[in-house]
């Protein structure tokens, strides 16, 4: 016995080792598959490499049902083409037998090819083709010609919806929804998807040639076979062709039904839900929970059996059978659903004649006890997952937030008569009309941390506004013709900064009589967050805002917007900005055929806004005219401009800046502090107006003086508009 167990050991660990090394395992199938190709097989070997065919197809599909999402198996494009490449060497090799050892008899090519071709089809080679036939068009033009049209469409589907997928991903790692390990793990498995569907787009063509190639080969057999037992064997004409059309038959049997295996295993594969792939049930978990989900469907169809069964002339005992089968199955079901159809029955027959049939008496399992359960503690595990919900909640950023003091809340609180929601709403549709674009969700939500009376405004969780409002009181604002002072609290109002006053309710119509503008502390509020959205109004310009302005646009304008497509990045910079300098972005039309034009002249991203607001000169000059309609403008003498214009230089890191001296710099900004402060001192709307080189180094330096007149070119002033100097800048250099 010990030789014995040494030989066993020294084979199994061979096998082991074998084993262990997966990949020199695929590098011996692929040289196989070589082998089979260039070699003569004697039957015994041949037989064995069917087999292994016959295994590796069912092997095949019951990994196909068992997996619980297609990316599971995600090996399958690239062995369908390697199983498809060994299926086609044997047939190169049983075509080899077939011709030269086929005159022998079928047991002298191989024995599964012959048991195919005598059990099969009882050795009749007119049935063998009829069923051949039948395999051959069931595979082709039924389950290979699905399974390649959905492939296909799944693969298109799967590419096209990629972007989209990839940026919720982006929003919910943004808004801090997942982290950056799950935001990973999704785009790895949304790439893989990706892949995986493009991948069996093109692996479903080895299958439908395989079904082709087939076809070709038994016709090439059946002939060749022929002539050769013809010609070179001197076997009969009858003889000849029943020899080598059962072989031939036999062989392609042997090789279809694999084949139609494997066809199917594509289609289970590609027709794979969303909705299954999401459950953590397999596919024929999946598909019996579904079939047999509703009882009252197999009550139906095993009734409508039975009354087949009582018709003459049909096969009762067989229709009987099922028809039982279903109804005992519904059964089984319905003592778990007492709202089943049975149940229904059941409960119809006790109440008419009386009866007292339950499903209980069947029953083994006792009745459930009613007691309320006690009250389970929490593991270790759940108390882990509520605090990690937790702590993401928190770490969670919206977009736009305001936060509100205790006694601010009711204002939000529409039961309580609250205006702020509405208000809010109101404005959003405002911004959207004037400027263009949809202001998100602002989210509302109070903080017992600020002052009482207080309120916060976040943009990205970070403070972007703050102010003060009483919520019982109306804001007057000195309007600068107020004839009688009000009695109250003065402040500075939040949004601009002007002087204001809060009054009691009673005094509203006194103060709207002496003058004054007043405001409810809803409006305050609302007036507050659309002054502060629309001075940062190029943070709400994400790539998603983008993407949904064209989508809107798309089916007005299809073909500029599938060249817009290409360039979204450059679009986003221009709207971004345009609204950084409260132009609005209304008219899309014109910023998109000016930013594809000039984008193809391959300009510079300032370039291509300068061109895009020359030719937004009617929505300028009608954004930022004054109240009476007419543009009120300061600017330069024609001297000082073509001075600030030769000290324009280039730098490296700011990019075009001014050039002047410590003294020449200090009396640019006094002239220019002092020219917009006579100008507002005025009450006068005013834009500073300037030449279109030297525009965009005035707009920093207007930024930098934290002053909001808007900077403009003669180009973005409307030929047709009426337009007024109000003043002159004279810095003297």
């Amino acid at each position: 016995m010990a030789p014995r167990q040494q030989i066993f050991k020294k084979f199994a660990s061979f096998f082991q080792t074998i084993l262990r090394s997966k990949d020199l395992t695929v590098v011996a199938f692929l040289l196989c598959i070589l082998v089979i190709i260039i070699v003569p097989l004697p039957p015994l070997i041949l037989d064995f490499l069917l087999t292994i065919s016959i295994m590796l197809s069912i092997l095949i599909i019951f990994i196909a049902l068992y997996i619980t999402k297609p990316t599971d198996f995600s090996a399958f494009p690239t062995l369908l083409l390697i199983v498809t490449l060994y299926r086609l060497a044997l047939n190169v090799a049983t075509t080899r037998m077939i011709l030269t050892e086929g005159y022998r008899g079928a047991n002298a090519v191989s024995d599964i090819i012959a048991a195919f071709g005598e059990f099969t089809i009882s050795g009749n080679y007119v049935i063998g083709a009829i069923i051949f036939t039948i395999l051959v068009l069931v595979n082709l033009l039924v389950v290979t010609n699905g399974s390649t049209r959905v492939t296909e469409v799944r693969a298109r589907f799967a590419l096209d919806a990629m972007p989209g997928k990839q940026m919720a991903i982006d929003a919910d790692f943004n808004s801090g929804l997942i982290d950056e390990k799950e935001a990973k793990a999704r785009r790895a498995a949304l790439s893989q998807e990706a892949d995986f569907y493009g991948s069996m787009d093109g692996a479903s063509k080895f299958v439908k040639g395989d079904a082709i190639a087939s076809i070709i080969i038994t016709v090439i057999n059946i002939i060749g076979g022929f002539l050769i037992g013809v010609v070179q064997r001197d076997m009969d004409v009858a003889q000849a062709a029943s020899t080598f059309t059962i072989l031939t038959i036999g062989d392609g049997l042997v090789g279809q039904i694999p084949a139609l295996i494997i066809a199917t295993a594509t289609g289970i594969v590609a027709t794979r839900t969303a909705q299954q792939e999401n459950t953590k049930e397999d596919f024929a978990q999946n598909l019996i929970s579904q079939l047999t989900s509703q009882s009252k469907t197999l009550v139906i169809v095993g009734v409508i059996l039975l009354l087949f069964a009582s018709i003459p002339g049909l096969p009762t005992l067989s229709l009987m059978f099922v028809g039982g089968l279903l109804l005992f199955v519904s059964w089984i079901l319905s003592r778990e659903d007492k709202q089943s159809l049975l149940s229904i029955l059941l409960n119809w027959v006790n109440k008419k004649f009386n009866t007292n049939f339950t499903f209980d008496e069947v029953e083994s399992s006792p009745k459930p006890d009613m007691t309320p359960a006690p009250k389970v503690e929490k593991t270790q595990e759940e108390i882990r997952r509520e605090e990690e919900q937790n702590l993401k909640d928190a770490l969670r950023i919206d977009l736009l937030e305001l936060e509100l003091g205790f006694e601010l809340i009711g204002l939000a609180d529409q039961k309580q008569g609250g205006l702020l929601i509405e208000r809010v709403r109101s404005m959003r549709k405002k911004i959207a009309h004037d400027y263009g674009f949809l202001m998100p969700q602002i989210r509302i939500r109070d903080n017992l941390r600020l002052p009482s009376s207080n309120y916060e405004v976040k943009l990205k969780g970070v403070v972007i506004g703050e102010g003060m409002v009483m919520p019982t009181k109306f804001l007057a604002l000195d309007t600068g013709v107020v004839g009688k002072k009000m009695e109250g609290v003065e402040v500075k109002e939040p949004a601009f900064g002007m002087n204001a006053i809060w009054i009691d309710a009673k005094d509203k119509e006194e103060a709207i009589i002496a003058g004054y503008t007043v405001f409810d502390p809803s409006s305050v509020i609302s007036t507050h967050i659309s002054e502060l959205v629309t001075r940062n109004a190029q943070e709400f310009i994400t790539r998603d805002e983008v993407k949904g302005i064209l989508d809107r646009m798309a089916d007005d304008y299809p073909v500029l917007i599938e060249e817009a497509r290409k360039i979204p990045a450059i679009i986003r910079m221009v709207l971004q900005g345009l609204l950084a300098e409260r132009v609005p972005i209304r008219d899309m039309l014109t910023i998109l055929e000016t930013t594809i034009d000039k984008q193809a002249q391959n300009m510079d991203i300032d370039i291509i806004i300068e061109h895009v607001r020359a030719k937004l000169a009617r929505v300028i000059t009608q954004t930022f005219a004054d109240s009476d309609g007419i543009l009120k403008i300061i600017g330069f003498t024609t001297l000082d401009e073509e001075y600030l214009k030769s000290r324009i230089k280039n730098d490296q890191d700011y990019g075009q800046i001014l050039a002047l001296t410590a003294a020449e710099s200090e009396k640019f900004t006094n002239a220019l502090k002092d020219a917009i402060e006579k100008v507002k001192d005025k009450n006068i709307y005013c834009v500073l107006a300037t030449d279109l080189k030297l525009r965009r180094v005035l707009v920093k330096e207007i930024r930098d003086l934290k002053a909001r007149t808007p900077v403009i070119s003669y180009a973005e002033i409307d030929p047709n508009a009426q337009y007024e100097f109000v003043g002159t800048i004279q810095p003297n250099f």
